[in-house]
């Protein structure tokens, strides 16, 4: 099998769309059915739609076209495996050209890569009176049961498991230059929070826009002691809680899955437990090191300052403000 990659650049057609240009495609030799495609997207509003790569393969002889369904996605070195494009910048793209074309061979062939909008459907529920909305899901899930991505506080990337064990290492090394052994009032003064984190290291603000963000440690002391019911249940093989509105909302619930968390490059106790950020830092004298979490297990649930900014826990978004 021969694989002649040429280099195709292609602007979108409608206004408002991100563009990728610089696309570069090249064969890996010796030829191991893997190709590297390198391009630039520009454009991305970090409000509007959500974006997915579709890369297509192109016959020039006889103009077939060869939809790539097997690749990965990297930006700046980091796997991002949700394929979701959310900001501007150079991608990198691993492609298994020999799983999507089998023996099919080209002598040459051209790749064009663009960008196509998803919606963003997510369900959303209030569960007190004047509380924010919760969304059915964590961030990266498809479904409400899926554990989804995992991020470090203040990292908008997030990482999702391959196999056993992550692409990123979660380590005080790998986020200690952002938020890790920051005390607030450094985290101040390059301007990841105000009382939080501020929007541009929300990751729910900037993961799926539209007003979305990570929940305060006061809502979330809401959700977890004074507003809501929880029950530990088994939803389609994944354990977790199903947390209930009270009264007149009795009727709105969440499943929040126990997805574990991310320690080095393993999944630690998922199954069993589950911790959810805050978008609060921590202000005791562990305010350099942690941030507030919601923590729980079948047998106890809680919201503390065991959150070591360097783990990977999951996020469960809000929109709305507690009045």
């Amino acid at each position: 099998m021969v694989l002649a990659m040429a280099v195709v650049g292609m602007l979108v057609a409608w206004a408002e769309t991100p563009t990728v240009t610089d696309v570069i495609a090249k064969q890996r030799y010796p030829w191991n059915g893997l190709v590297d495609i390198s391009c630039n997207v520009s454009g991305v509003d970090s409000e509007g739609d959500r974006y997915r790569f579709v890369v297509v393969a192109i016959d020039k002889d006889s103009g077939k076209e060869y939809t790539a369904l097997h690749f990965s996605v990297m930006q700046d070195g980091d796997n991002d495996l949700d394929y979701i494009v959310f900001e501007d910048g150079a991608y990198k793209l691993l492609w298994d050209a020999r799983t999507d074309l089998g023996q099919v061979v080209c002598d040459r062939m051209t790749v064009r890569v663009t960008l196509e909008a998803i919606a963003l459907s997510v369900g959303k529920v209030q569960l007190w009176e004047g509380g924010p909305y919760w969304a059915d899901r964590n961030i990266g899930a498809d479904k409400p049961e899926e554990y989804g991505l995992y991020f470090w506080w203040g990292d908008t990337k997030g990482h999702r498991l391959s196999g056993m064990t992550f692409s990123f290492h979660f380590s005080n090394d790998n986020s200690a230059i952002y938020t890790y052994s920051k005390s607030i009032s450094e985290l101040q003064s390059v301007g990841w929070v105000t009382g939080g984190l501020v929007s541009s290291h929300d990751a729910a603000y900037v993961k799926w826009g539209g007003g979305w963000r990570i929940p305060t440690i006061s809502e979330l002391n809401d959700l977890c002691w004074s507003k809501c019911d929880w029950i530990w249940t088994t939803r389609n093989g994944v354990s977790g809680y199903i947390v209930r509105g009270r009264g007149a909302y009795a009727s709105n619930s969440i499943f929040l899955p126990a997805a574990g968390y991310g320690s080095g490059t393993s999944l630690t106790y998922a199954g069993s437990h589950g911790c959810y950020w805050s978008s609060n830092p921590e202000n005791s004298q562990f305010a350099d090191v942690r941030s507030r979490r919601l923590n729980f297990r079948p047998s106890i649930r809680i919201t503390d300052t065991g959150g070591g900014r360097y783990l990977g826990f999951s996020v469960r978004p809000v929109q709305g403000f507690t009045k």
